[in-house]
């Protein structure tokens, strides 16, 4: 039979697919055409997300004579390809680091019964009891699964990447196959060492997700930056953070701010058994919003994510399209958001190169693909191609219209009630409330919105507000570098305490000048000097 319908046949009738793609076709044509040649050249398939990388190896898997060994970063991968290949009524080997050894071997005796595929982590296969069972079998195919974390982790964070080195001595496989949806040159050669590979065939596809809309949101707030996405995008979403911290601390807001929305956070931190219900939560909801770090979303089958959120970049453009491909994997379009702070914007050294991306009056798509190495004429959606760039940045202006008008007359959290429409104790004059200021960002949570005041009013602005400190009678002073500026607030305040004592000392006068007290009040006694004259009259306490 032709090779190509073979490979047809397989596809069609193992996994449910009626025509595969050009890039998979190509890929899983050569690894048959090498299956029975002494000459063999391993491949690195580069091939974006959503293109249905796991076929050019499963299908293979199948028709192949010998073992097909398949190395995943992570245990929710493992979970994901063991589902479908039950669906599919095709036995396999799982093989996990919470297993004892032997639990292991009881799992590869499976192979000596016709499974012919080994799901496993890099942990794991580095153990002599499971390198001794599986070299006494023939590997037809060695896969590396989402291989650039080869590079990205295996320097420091997952050493054991570097000793599947060791692995590819003792296992000899027929071919060698690493897949990924991104790789940079440094990247390229990173798999190529570690893997032993000598002149691999390299399938790059296009990287470009032409459904993906790189949008950029420029706040003061990322806490608030982050709501004001959710609140308008179309879910189920998924926020990436930087840290296990984060994940918490941005799903606790969500929940308190979007309580139509389910909220969960996802990290590697959790129990397995945690991480498994938060993945098929995830699966089946229509409109849960997912905050994670990095270890969610390699290569998990979730076809209609609507919507990914970076609230910061990751350090390569490599990692930020590994990510931001997460959405849409159904091909329809789907936002990649950024939010970008003010100080992002002013920082001559921010906190990531990508920034210069997302900052710049440039088309993103084009940068993205720039560098990794890739030109791309056109764009198929971008806020600046799309001339939908946001030009101010989110609250800026209202906050610095109320300092400018008030720069004595309020500290940041009296500021930021105001501002925000909210009635509470810091809100206690009745000028406050009529003020034109009053609830102009009633869309901001008050906290964030007095962390952005502190902010954006700090010394190097021209009213520093988060300097003005109460004194003893209630009067703001105004401390600061700039000398008129203490005279002016001194003036201030001596005007203000000489009203205020004049008032309550003397109280107010009716007809003919006599002085009228008000309930409750009882009449001063006059103290006088020595010859007779008066002086001011003091209030009895």
């Amino acid at each position: 039979m032709d090779i190509l319908k073979t490979i047809e046949k397989t596809a069609s009738g193992r996994f449910g697919i009626a025509r595969l793609k050009p890039y998979q076709i190509l890929v899983i044509c050569r690894i048959m055409e090498q299956e029975e040649t002494a000459y063999v050249r391993d491949q690195i398939v580069i091939l974006p997300t959503g293109t249905g990388k796991s076929l050019c190896f499963l299908v293979p898997a199948c028709l192949c004579s010998g073992i097909t060994v398949i190395v995943y970063p992570l245990l929710a991968l493992i979970n994901d390809q063991a589902g479908k290949l039950e669906k599919a009524g095709i036995p396999f080997v799982k093989l996990c680091g919470s297993m004892t050894a032997a639990q292991r071997l009881e799992k590869l005796s499976a192979l000596d019964k016709g499974a012919r595929i080994v799901l496993t982590t890099p942990e794991t296969i580095r153990s002599n009891a499971v390198l001794n069972s599986l070299s006494r079998k023939k590997i037809s195919l060695l896969v590396v699964d989402e291989a650039h974390v080869i590079s990205k982790w295996g320097k420091d964070f997952r050493p054991s990447y570097r000793n599947l080195s060791h692995a590819v001595c003792r296992l000899r496989p027929h071919q060698i196959l690493a897949f990924t949806a991104t790789a940079s040159d440094e990247t390229m050669k990173d798999i190529r060492v570690v893997l032993r590979m000598r002149h691999p065939l390299t399938v790059r596809g296009d990287a470009d997700r032409p459904n993906i809309i790189y949008m950029t949101h420029r706040t003061l707030s990322r806490s608030q930056g982050l709501l004001e996405i959710l609140r308008q995008c179309a879910k189920p979403a998924i926020v990436f953070c930087r840290t296990r911290a984060e994940t918490v601390r941005y799903c606790i807001g969500i929940r308190k701010e979007l309580r139509d929305n389910p909220a969960r956070y996802y990290h590697a931190g959790l129990s397995p058994q945690e991480r498994k219900a938060l993945e098929d939560w995830f699966l089946k909801s229509p409109d849960g919003i997912l905050t994670a770090t990095s270890a969610y979303g390699m290569g998990l089958d979730k076809k209609d994510i609507r919507t990914v959120v970076h609230v910061h970049l990751p350090q390569t453009a490599e990692e930020y399209l590994q990510e931001s491909g997460r959405a849409g994997r159904d091909g329809q379009d789907a936002p990649a958001w950024v939010i970008i702070t003010r100080r992002d914007i002013l920082s001559a050294e921010p906190y990531s190169p990508l920034v210069k991306i997302f900052t710049s009056p440039a088309c993103r798509r084009y940068a993205l693909l720039g560098a990794m190495g890739q030109i791309k004429m056109e764009c198929s959606g971008c806020d600046f191609c799309l001339n939908r760039v946001q030009n101010t940045i989110d609250g800026e202006r209202e906050i610095l219209k109320l300092i400018r008008r008030r720069p004595f007359g309020l500290d940041s959290k009296t500021a930021s009630y105001m501002l925000a429409g909210s009635r509470n104790r810091y809100i206690g004059r009745k000028e406050n409330i009529f003020s034109p200021y009053w609830g102009i960002l009633d869309n901001w949570n008050p906290v964030y919105l007095t962390q952005a005041v502190e902010r954006l009013s700090g010394a190097s602005d021209p009213f520093p507000i988060s300097a003005v400190h109460f004194c003893n009678r209630g009067k703001l002073l105004y401390p600061s570098d700039n000398l008129l500026y203490n005279f002016i607030a001194s003036i201030l305040r001596r005007i203000d305490d000489g009203y205020n004592r004049i008032v309550r000392k003397a109280g107010r006068r009716g007809k003919g000048g006599k002085k009228v007290f008000g309930p409750g009040e009882a009449a001063p006694e006059t103290v006088r000097d020595s010859t007779g004259g008066s002086l001011l009259d003091i209030r009895q306490d």
